[in-house]
């Protein structure tokens, strides 16, 4: 069961449950006039993450939801991350809690720029969309997706995707996880303030700089290899790029405009 009250007292000021839909997302844009409220769906049926890739989950086994805040931020590329170590941090001391012999120090990662891995898979995604581009506040609508206990997935993903299931053995309280995520972003709200901050916590806890990397741009067909260099506060992602003549150079790419090849 959802535990309204908890939830509510963080700052939502609504919440709706829905048995199942399309997207979350989809459907918070259809509330013009809403702030801090909060829709859970049990699943979504077309779901999506960055480059419109689908976002397949079980009923009633994942955590799929979206949350609409207005926020008087100038740099929008902050939310998407502030969302992002937000997750991981509620799922990092989430399951600290629950299971206080697990070491997940080393084993729970940000991957840039809005995924959470654990071992190396990806466990959540974050899809963060300005709605309102001119006036202040600006709109947001926040989706966030966890594989909770979900096992099994399509064989496309398998290699790729895990749950929190997977990685404890153990069935893992769904709306739980909703109410440590709830309490920490709203707890945690003068990090989009504070962007050096914010950036600098982010890079800490992510598995980015020095990894080796295969990617498509958003302009090409063909596979690009490197070597990433780090994360800049603007949150572009800096490349050192390996071309036929061995020679290096560095590029910086954003958010929409690369894909990592897995």
């Amino acid at each position: 069961m959802i535990d309204f009250i908890s939830i509510n007292g963080y700052g939502i000021q609504k919440i709706l449950y829905v048995d199942s839909l399309e997207s979350t997302n989809n459907y918070a844009k259809s509330m013009a006039d809403e702030d801090n409220v909060l829709i859970i769906a049990g699943q979504q049926s077309a779901g999506r993450g960055r480059f419109n890739r689908e976002w397949k989950s079980e009923k009633n086994k994942d955590v799929t939801f979206s949350l609409i805040k207005w926020l008087n931020i100038k740099d929008v590329h902050l939310v998407n991350f502030y969302t992002s170590y937000i997750v991981y941090r509620s799922i990092k001391e989430y399951l600290s809690r629950l299971f206080p012999n697990v070491n997940n120090e080393d084993i729970i990662k940000l991957k840039w720029p809005n995924d959470i891995l654990i071992s190396g898979k990806k466990v959540s995604g974050i899809l963060s969309e300005l709605i309102s581009f001119n006036e202040m506040p600006r709109r947001f609508v926040i989706g966030v997706g966890i594989n909770v206990n979900q096992v099994n997935f399509p064989e496309e993903i398998s290699k790729k995707a895990t749950s929190l299931k997977k990685y404890l053995n153990a069935e893992v309280p769904v709306y739980e996880i909703i109410n440590t995520i709830m309490k920490y972003f709203y707890e945690n709200l003068a990090l989009l303030e504070q962007g050096e901050i914010l950036m600098e916590l982010w890079r800490l806890n992510s598995d980015t700089d020095g990894k080796h990397v295969r990617f498509r741009t958003s302009d090409t067909d063909g596979e690009i290899s490197g070597q990433i260099v780090g994360v800049q506060d603007d949150g572009g992602i800096k490349i050192k790029i390996s071309d036929n003549s061995n020679s290096k150079n560095i590029s910086t790419f954003y958010s929409g405009e690369i894909s990592f090849i897995y």
